[in-house]
């Protein structure tokens, strides 16, 4: 049975629009009544600017349409997406035959309590484990699930602080963190994600933001570390978040010094949403701990970890492609992805575990390791960032040298037929917007 849930009155205050929540909800209800009045029953959007964005995407739910949101703003996805939907609204750059555009000067100050259906319907596009965009179907009441429970594990921590990002809004990381927390629970917020630490520092500044919370991810981390401008206004920083991939313990143990205090990091996905989370001191903490509204267990076949979540539509198990060893009911430690594990000349090879026999070498700042075709078959082959003592040497030295010196250091942990046959040294792991590594750029690397 569907149930109605109201939105919430809120002391949300959204810097720097300078915004209140009853101006943010006018417009809600503004733009609102312009998706009731439009036949169109679904929608997708898209908008770079996030305050446009949440205002929209909650005009959409209030008028009990259902929402599509893509990968990316690229041409071909939104191509795609736009197959599948009877409206566009977002970015004025998109043209479509059945537009609603975001109008600053609309408001409506009716009175009228705002409802959300509990099943409407959201699909969210992902890249998956194949590259190729996949469609997560999710229920409203999934979404704020999570979020109402992020409030009940981290509220206390993050306090009356004003959320701060570096993500993107349109995946469910950001529209999880930073768009429905603050706006659910009532606190301040500035939508737009920074691209560079200066400018996030520069702000904190300006707006006088002496507590903040930082959701962002480990590729943000990983380049902060090495020249941490944030350390100068380390008070202001009541809470950090990072997902969409491990953070490495050497850049949770760094921020431990720079910052006081490394992240949370949150486990999980597009499919499963948070599954667990974990925050590392100056020692080794490889374990997760589950969220108290998720049961964990092993899935027998694979060894995967499987889930029962209330973020999953149904009652049953879900199945991961992630192996683990579940140390008891509220913690587990990630052995590696099973789509990780491929097959060279008949033997099973966990591209996981020879990125990080990489990773342990101490001339290597960080790894990735994948799979090429080449004459003879599949090889693995890998991508390296070096420390800078390392970057001096390869330059006085011709690649080929440097490979042999990898390659030998490497035989004491795996077989032959698990090292790299070709290496290319790169200055960083290419990311995409999401935070996610961008596993198309490295794999041209090797054509």
């Amino acid at each position: 049975m569907t149930s109605l849930i109201t939105l919430p009155s809120s002391a949300t205050v959204f810097i720097p629009e300078n915004k209140t929540f009853q101006q943010w909800l006018d417009c809600v209800k503004f733009h609102r009544q312009l998706f009731i009045e439009n036949s169109a029953n679904s929608w997708l959007i898209y908008d770079d600017n996030a305050y446009e964005f949440s205002v929209l995407f909650f005009a959409l739910l209030t008028a009990h349409k259902k929402i599509v949101l893509p990968q990316n703003g690229t041409a071909n996805q939104l191509k795609t997406c736009l197959e599948q939907v009877e409206g566009f609204t977002g970015s004025k750059d998109v043209s479509y035959s059945n537009c609603v555009y975001f109008d600053a000067d609309g408001m409506n100050n009716n009175q009228d309590l705002l409802t959300i259906p509990s099943n409407n319907e959201i699909i969210l596009f992902t890249s998956g484990s194949s590259g190729k965009p996949k469609a997560i179907f999710k229920e409203f009441s999934h979404l704020l699930r999570e979020v109402l429970q992020l409030e009940s594990t981290f509220g206390e921590h993050v306090g009356d602080s004003c959320f701060v990002s570096t993500v993107s809004h349109q995946h469910i990381y950001g529209l999880l963190f930073k768009v429905m927390w603050p706006i659910w629970t009532g606190r301040k917020v500035v939508l737009q994600p920074y691209e560079y630490p200066e400018h996030l520092c520069h702000d904190l500044k300006k707006y006088g933001l002496n507590k903040v919370s930082l959701i962002s991810s480990p590729a943000h981390f990983h380049r902060l570390v090495k020249d941490n401008v944030y350390i100068e206004q380390t008070d202001c920083f009541t809470s950090m978040f990072s997902s969409g991939g491990p953070l490495s313990q050497e850049a949770s143990s760094t921020l431990v010094t720079q910052m006081e205090e490394s992240p949370f990091e949150i486990f999980g996905s597009t499919e499963t949403g948070g599954i667990g989370w974990r925050q590392r001191t100056l020692e080794q903490h490889p374990e997760w701990t589950v969220f108290d509204n998720i049961e964990i267990a092993h899935d027998l076949q694979s060894q995967c970890l499987k889930i029962k979540s209330p973020y999953i539509a149904g009652s049953s198990w879900y199945v991961c492609d992630d192996q683990v060893e579940i140390h008891n009911k509220t913690t587990f430690e990630l052995c590696g992805r099973i789509d990780r594990v491929v097959k060279i000349e008949e033997k099973r090879v966990s591209l996981d575990h020879v990125q990080q026999c990489i990773k342990n070498l101490d001339f290597v700042d960080d790894a990735y390791c994948l799979t090429a075709k080449n004459k003879r078959g599949t090889q693995v082959v890998a991508v390296v960032i070096l420390t800078e003592l390392a970057k001096n040497e390869l330059a006085e030295s011709r690649n080929l040298v440097f490979n042999r010196k990898i390659s030998t250091m490497l035989q004491k942990d795996l077989e032959t037929i698990a090292i790299p046959k070709r290496f290319r040294y790169l200055e960083a792991l290419p990311y995409n917007s999401s935070g996610k590594l961008n596993k198309n750029e490295m794999e041209k690397c090797f054509e």
